[in-house]
């Protein structure tokens, strides 16, 4: 296999496992800032309960998750590939 082949694919992976780990630590900036925001209003019963529950705060952290696992299957890739 050439090596410029590998190298895109492990570029790939790479630039995947790091967007994964951003993502994953901006749905942790996200949650908190969001329920940061509530707990400075007077009605508190959301913030203490995290009820109801907000799934577009779980969003950075599921495409967090598959990218990292794009990345590792990309690096992996790369590995047999060389």
């Amino acid at each position: 296999m050439p090596l410029a082949t590998w190298q895109v694919v492990l570029f790939m992976g790479l630039f995947f496992l790091l967007l994964g780990i951003v993502a994953i630590l901006w749905n942790r900036r996200e949650q908190e800032g969001y329920y940061d925001s509530i707990s400075a209003k007077r009605d508190v019963k959301e913030f203490l309960t995290h009820e109801p529950n907000r799934s577009w705060l779980g969003a950075w952290l599921v495409g967090g998750k598959l990218f990292i696992i794009i990345g590792i299957a990309l690096i992996i890739v790369s590995i047999i590939l060389k």
